[in-house]
């Protein structure tokens, strides 16, 4: 074969190859879930179930003793069993903080998810929404706090 039919072929092949490798051609099978970022301005949620280092899955058994009031302005309000919540929150894109974060500190009857809760909350990092529901993570892997709405 020529050297000339050689580069050819060669050349002729290579871009049979870079147009089936390319992204406008390529099918793309992604299972990424695209962040759907809503804003939490004046939506209210109440907890439904957090889960902790090493998997352990807590569940309130009134649900409707842990709330968060994301209000106007980003103040934030809420209550943590038989505390008081205030502070401010901080959104952006799929980031969530709250700074400030204060709580009350009354004594709340046994079985109260009270400390972890708070515990969690302060190290919010961000959100994403499953189902309907608002979860919140740290940067510690695999704790997750999960709220559903009041409104």
């Amino acid at each position: 074969m020529s050297t000339s039919r050689f580069n050819h072929v060669f050349l002729s092949g290579l871009f049979v190859v870079m147009a089936a490798c390319s992204p406008a051609e390529q099918e793309v099978e992604s299972n990424d879930v695209v962040p759907e970022i809503i804003s939490l301005d004046g939506s209210n949620w109440q907890l439904v179930q957090l889960t902790v280092l090493g998997g352990f899955v807590f569940v309130p058994t009134d649900p409707s003793k842990y709330v968060l009031n994301f209000r106007s302005e980003n103040r934030l309000t809420g209550t943590s069993d038989c505390n008081s919540i205030d502070g401010s929150w901080l959104q952006e894109n799929t980031e969530l903080r709250f700074e400030p974060f204060a709580v009350t500190s009354s004594l709340c009857p046994p079985g109260s998810l009270h400390n972890n809760l708070v515990l969690y909350l302060r190290d919010t990092a961000a959100y994403s929404f499953r189902d309907g529901h608002l979860l919140m993570t740290t940067p510690t892997e695999g704790v997750e706090i999960e709220f559903e709405s009041r409104d």
